[in-house]
């Protein structure tokens, strides 16, 4: 089985799942297209064509229909994607699991909605959407808006299967690094580039799909528009993406420098970001483009560094600076506060130790530190 490319009659980019035969699994096919006409993006439409691609295959290695499937049988499917020889008559030793925590529950989250569509679309009997899923109430938040007791008491949908996930530690760049890797840029575009992610805390889809109307120099605000899937794949991510960032002078005239620098006469793109060289010097720039550049940029520095940490960082200086979480969360375009509150709002490691420091003396016991005199 493959995951395959194709353009709709519109000109988006869609993918289906293929069987031995070339041809596309049905039901696959109509879950996806269900998901399309919902409003998912092209990226989540990807992921969770890749993920029933390994559920079939994994059917297929066990002989099973997808309409025969069980509680239990799902239930081997996470085992399967923790070691995929699991089923075989001699398992090969792993150190790591095939795939981590979060990637397994999203993969059950996807299966189990592929069953509920079934369920509701076709009237597939085995319920199996129905007898995973759980309801687990919000772990009460250390911040507490004004709508807390109301909004903020719903219960959160889950299923039996999800595995446990570590605590992820959010990835971020020093200061000095940043300034590192701008001067490491070699051209306007990418300093423009790297300034914009790290004042903004924008997605790297936001940037890519950015406008020129879509900056406003006098108002010293950028607006995040969704206007669907563009000519170079970008998109907004969530429905709670649209909204307005405000931004400084520094800003706005280095986008106004840039402009002028690179829209010459030639470019009939409305997109802000560029390529800048090569035989498609003047069309919109790329996914692909800044994987180059970033990988350019890890290699002249030594600097670690990806698109979304610079996110990360602008968010988490934000925090650090005593932005309330649902600043943050206006500033992110998370669609609810939990995310934002589980990413951004915790103490950092220097935190901790300063806070410690303060209270060590209080801690310290008598006679600690001292040579005994008997």
């Amino acid at each position: 089985m493959k995951t395959v490319e194709f353009k709709t009659t519109d000109g988006r980019t869609r993918y289906y799942l293929a069987g031995e035969d070339g041809l596309p699994v049905e039901p696959v096919m109509k879950f996806l297209k269900f998901r399309d006409a919902a409003g998912y993006a092209r990226n989540t439409l990807k992921g969770e064509c890749i993920q029933l691609m390994h559920y079939f295959e994994f059917l297929e290695e066990r002989g099973t229909r997808y309409e025969e499937v069980t509680i239990d049988d799902l239930a081997r499917f996470v085992g399967w994607l923790k070691n995929p020889d699991i089923e075989k008559k001699i398992v090969a030793f792993r150190e790591k699991a095939a795939h981590v925590a979060e990637t397994i529950n999203k993969h059950v989250d996807t299966v189990i909605a592929f069953y509920d569509y079934l369920m509701r679309h076709d009237g597939l009997e085995n319920r199996l959407s129905e007898k995973l899923v759980v309801f687990i109430k919000n772990p009460s938040p250390a911040y507490r808006s004004f709508l807390y007791g109301i909004a903020d008491s719903r219960q959160s949908k889950s299923h039996m299967l999800k595995m446990p996930v570590s605590k992820r530690v959010v990835k971020t760049v020093k200061k000095e690094e940043a300034v590192v890797l701008l001067e490491a840029c070699h051209n306007l575009r990418d300093y423009f580039l790297l300034s914009l992610l790290f004042e903004t805390g924008m997605r790297i889809g936001e940037a890519l799909a950015l406008w020129l109307e879509d900056f406003d120099i006098s108002g010293k605000k950028i607006h995040i528009c969704d206007r669907g899937e563009l000519e170079n794949l970008a998109e907004i991510k969530t429905v709670e993406s649209p909204r307005i960032l405000d931004c400084t002078n520094e800003l706005m005239d280095l986008f106004a420098e840039y402009v002028s620098t690179y829209h010459d006469a030639d470019v009939e793109t409305n997109h802000v970001l560029l390529k800048i060289r090569g035989d498609h010097k003047g069309m919109a720039m790329e996914y692909e483009d800044v994987d180059n550049l970033f990988r350019a940029l890890r290699k002249r520095t030594g600097v670690y560094v990806t698109p979304h940490m610079f996110r990360h960082t602008s968010l988490s200086l934000l925090h650090a600076a005593g932005w309330n979480p649902e600043l943050l969360k206006e500033r992110a375009g998370h669609r609810n506060i939990y995310t934002t509150l589980n990413t951004y709002v915790h103490p950092t490691e220097e935190e901790v130790t300063e806070a410690f420091r303060k209270v060590s003396d209080s801690l310290r016991m008598p006679g600690i530190g001292k040579e005994a005199d008997q």
